[in-house]
């Protein structure tokens, strides 16, 4: 039986054939004529196909597409009508009508020359069995491996009383083979299958028979490409161990912690599954890569609603000290702080870890309140993207300015602990799933420290889809600072601003002191917002913020922020614009805001 691929394909060189005669031939008096061509599709239970079946035969019949040629002579218009039937029956084979009943007339009307065909489907056929056959190495695995006979047999797309479709037919074979191909049995092929029509009966028998071939292991690692950097850099990412079950994610997680190193343009991780087949059943791993620069200088400039003009300037060496640390610097210049800052980042460890160092210098005014601080920290990252914790240690030297108030110096060394989760469908614009990050920082000797204290922070945020165009995003978070002695500004609480209280201007909501705004002990801020999708990159927004920050739990009351906004879906991630009002400032702002803030 012709696949709906080889049906297309023969009327495609059949339309090939028919524009080389019509351009051989020279042009007549008669081509003048208008050729027409009408089709009527008639079933007694096509369940809303018709239309369908009617686009199918539009688009792919050849007296269709040639009906407006120049060159069309009437003697070949003759001819397409008469072969047009056989073009019709199978194409619909392919839906799965394989009885139509098909009549054609032409009628000349003046200058026109109308063609008619008149289609009565008929009864299509439905599948009335299938049977999937199984070699290779798969017969001999255990129940409990993956894929399993059992599982392949049960999603399997076109079950009993289905009606036969080409394209199902072969989506449904590719999925069967593709099960197969991305676990365990990389050299699987189907070795022969066949659609039996019975005509008399209106039903289709399926047979698929399926090779899996040998189980595949993983083999050793190759590399190619590395001139600067050491093997450990790629060595050192690797999750698969030789002689593990192939399994096509594993390669995947290779490839994206390589291009998340930062350390290479290009990355390509494959396995030679054919060469298992002769060789111990051991596919090795090749790894080909194409490096970065190792010295990146960069300026930038730019505009934020929360801290205003911002010139940033930075110095990025990837092979610092020729050991290949990752150095990272930036100094970044803003109206209301700056920024001074280094960062060296260790190749990955062995054992997956991800250490680092760094030192910097910062400085904020805002809500006349300036904080001055300089801080030296040590971090261990580990974890893939989805589930990644670290630990750390910082020591702090911080300096608060309040505008008619006290200046106050304050030291604080912490240990600290973070993880964040991300389950979303898309990391850059999600539509479905959710983000969760904590944070605890505790200061828990004196000697280094004004007096000790715990910091918690949690944030999360959730996304899901109303309908295929509505999105619901939920966000809420809490902070809290324990302890006897007050921690510095640095770990206190704040609100208000883009990804806060929007209506209120950033930072500034907190604690009165003086004639200035600053820090409190407890957060709390939630936000709820309907995102209606008017394109595939547009759309329009309406959202509620509500929060506020309190130095007792019972003090924290909440002020509100409406508005509407505008979202892009850019490369970069959703880019938005908020006009928002803040009922209790009766005032409103304009904010910007980019990415996913986690």
């Amino acid at each position: 039986m012709n696949s709906q691929l080889g049906v297309i394909g023969r009327l495609f060189f059949q339309s090939i054939f028919l524009l080389a005669f019509l351009l051989a031939c020279p042009k007549t008096q008669a081509a003048e004529l208008q050729y027409q061509v009408e089709i009527n599709v008639t079933a007694e239970n096509a369940n809303g196909q018709m239309t369908a079946i009617k686009s199918l035969l539009e688009k792919h019949l050849p007296i269709i597409k040639w009906r407006e040629n120049s060159r069309l002579t009437p003697a070949e218009w003759q001819r397409l009508v008469s072969v047009a039937p056989q073009d019709i029956r199978n194409l619909l084979k392919t839906e799965g009508y394989f009885s139509p009943n098909i009549t054609s007339a032409i009628e000349k009307k003046g200058e026109t020359s109308l063609a008619t065909f008149t289609i009565a489907l008929g009864k299509p056929v439905t599948i009335s069995k299938v049977n999937i056959q199984f070699d290779g190495a798969i017969l001999q695995q255990d129940n409990d491996a993956s894929p399993n006979i059992e599982a392949l047999n049960k999603e399997w797309l076109l079950p009993i009383g289905e009606q036969f479709r080409q394209e199902y037919w072969s989506l449904a074979k590719q999925k069967l083979l593709t099960s197969l191909l991305v676990e365990r049995y990389p050299n699987a092929h189907i070795s022969n299958s066949k659609a039996e029509v019975d005509l008399k009966a209106h039903s289709v028998a399926l047979t698929v028979e399926v090779d899996s071939g040998p189980v595949v292991r993983f083999g050793e690692l190759t590399i190619e490409g590395l001139e600067r950097y050491s093997e450990s850099v790629v060595r050192n990412s690797n999750p698969i161990k030789p002689g593990k079950v192939y399994n096509q994610t594993d390669l995947l997680t290779f490839q994206t912690r390589l291009q998340e190193t930062g350390y290479f343009k290009n990355v390509a991780v494959t396995a030679d599954t054919q060469l298992a087949n002769h060789e111990n059943n051991d596919g090795p791993i090749k790894v080909v890569v194409e490096e970065n620069k190792s010295i990146k200088v960069g300026v930038g400039a730019g505009y934020s609603t929360n801290t205003g003009a911002r010139v940033q300037f930075t110095y990025d060496d990837l092979d610092f000290m020729d050991r290949d640390w990752r150095f990272a610097s930036s100094l970044k210049i803003e109206q209301k702080a700056q920024f001074l800052g280094g960062q060296i980042q260790f190749p990955v460890t062995s054992k997956g870890y991800r250490d680092s160092m760094s030192a910097d210098m910062n400085r904020t005014a805002f809500e006349g309140q300036t904080v001055t601080s300089s801080q030296l920290g040590i971090k261990r990252t580990w974890g893939p993207r989805k589930r990644e914790q670290y630990l750390g240690a910082n020591y702090l030297i911080e300096q608060q300015d309040v505008d008619g108030g006290e200046t106050t110096t304050k030291k604080v060394g912490t240990l600290n602990y973070g993880i964040t989760l991300r389950r979303t469908d898309n990391d850059l614009a999600p539509m479905r799933g959710y983000l969760f990050n904590a944070q605890f920082a505790a200061a828990p000797l004196d000697s280094l420290s004004n007096g000790r204290f715990l910091h918690s922070y949690i944030k999360t945020q959730a996304y899901y889809p109303i309908s295929s165009s509505t999105q619901l995003i939920a966000r809420a978070e809490l902070g809290m600072v324990n302890g006897k002695n007050s921690a510095p500004e640095t770990f206190l609480f704040r609100a208000g601003g883009d990804q806060s209280v929007r209506g209120y201007a950033f930072q500034s909501l907190g604690i009165k002191e003086a004639d200035a705004t600053v820090g409190g002990r407890y957060l709390a801020t939630g936000s709820v917002e309907i995102v209606q999708w008017l394109t595939q990159q547009w759309g329009a927004a309406v959202f509620v913020d509500a929060g506020n920050v309190a130095n007792l739990w019972q003090d924290l009351k909440p002020v509100y922020g409406y508005g509407l906004g505008v979202r892009w879906k850019s490369p970069l991630g959703p880019i938005g614009a908020d006009i928002a009002y803040g009922q209790e400032v009766d005032d409103y702002r304009l904010h910007f805001n980019i990415g996913v803030a986690f």
